[in-house]
């Protein structure tokens, strides 16, 4: 039961998080929402930090890596995000979102952590022509005032991508520092990092439209998501198989599609009907072909100890 409560909340919160993002965006700027979202984040990270008698020292040559991590996790990734779903659409971003396994993937090809394969390469291109065929229909759309749909989900795609790279190269300070102090350090130095970009839009900072709904949407973002996600994700890898986690937790873009038709009205055109699907194909797959070389390097590994 404890599991399956684990997996539950975590698909559920990724899923619903686009969605979130889309109604508070709407009444907030969204860029001194991200100081907002990701500065009560640091504060909940710092207070759990503090409690564990935590430390702040670090070896003088990983400090250029952890700006730039705090530079990834919100400067970039919180502009990218938070615009991207103002321009473009909740579903849309759903859909980018899974694509971050695959990202992770070949950033750690790149890093010589993983072996490409040449049967990869399919499974990688319908990820690919999935992405295209949604893009394609944005450019081929016609305009509309103060809608953007392609800048919008290039903006959701570097989002991705800066998510992904953050996740990667996160990866061996996690190991060396543990993953409370990598996270609380990453998450001081990017809202220290952002500070310039609120000051600037903070002119634009209005509470006049908030409602409960984007109260709920914001302690969503902040609580849940920034905050509470990575701790319950941490543990849930220790209880769940990662391969097993991953997989269940990749029906979120669905979940996300269907609440966004729901809840926000948003047009399920063909194009990205049928973009989604191809996408999705290809990310499953990916992943299936991971865990299945996995199995096999572990079966291997055994079979050399006995």
């Amino acid at each position: 039961m404890k599991k399956f409560l684990l997996v539950f909340f975590l698909t559920f919160t990724a899923a619903f998080t686009p969605i979130a993002a889309k109604y508070v965006v709407g009444v907030i700027s969204p860029l001194s929402l991200a100081f907002l979202r990701f500065g009560m984040a640091t504060l909940l990270l710092l207070a759990v930090f503090k409690y564990k008698n935590g430390n702040f020292s670090i070896d003088k040559k990983d400090r250029l890596l952890f700006i730039m991590l705090g530079l990834l996790v919100i400067p970039v990734n919180q502009f990218c995000f938070l615009v991207g779903v103002k321009l473009s659409v909740a579903s849309h971003s759903g859909i980018m979102y899974a694509c971050t396994p695959l990202i992770i993937y070949l950033i750690s090809i790149r890093q010589k952590n993983e072996k490409f394969e040449l049967k990869k390469l399919m499974t990688i291109s319908l990820t690919i022509v999935g992405i295209l065929i949604i893009f394609y229909e944005n450019i081929t759309a016609p305009k509309v005032p103060g809608v953007n749909y392609l800048l919008g989900d290039l903006l959701l795609f570097l989002a991705v991508a800066s998510w992904s790279f953050y996740l990667a190269f996160s990866r061996s300070m996690t190991i060396k520092y543990g993953a409370l102090k990598t996270q609380t350090i990453s998450f001081m130095t990017g809202i220290i990092l952002y500070i310039p970009i609120f000051l600037f839009d903070v002119k634009n900072l209005s509470f006049e439209n908030v409602n409960a709904i984007v109260i709920l949407g914001y302690l969503h973002l902040t609580v849940l998501v920034a905050f509470g996600s990575y701790f319950l994700y941490s543990y849930s890898t220790k209880v769940i198989r990662t391969s097993t986690l991953t997989t269940l937790t990749n029906t979120s873009p669905v979940i996300t599609i269907l609440f966004s038709w729901l809840l926000l009205n948003e047009n399920l055109s063909y194009f990205f009907i049928i973009g989604a699907v191809i996408t999705m194909t290809g990310v499953i797959l990916t992943q299936m072909l991971k865990d299945e070389n996995l199995i096999i390097q572990t079966e291997k590994q055994d079979m050399n100890e006995k």
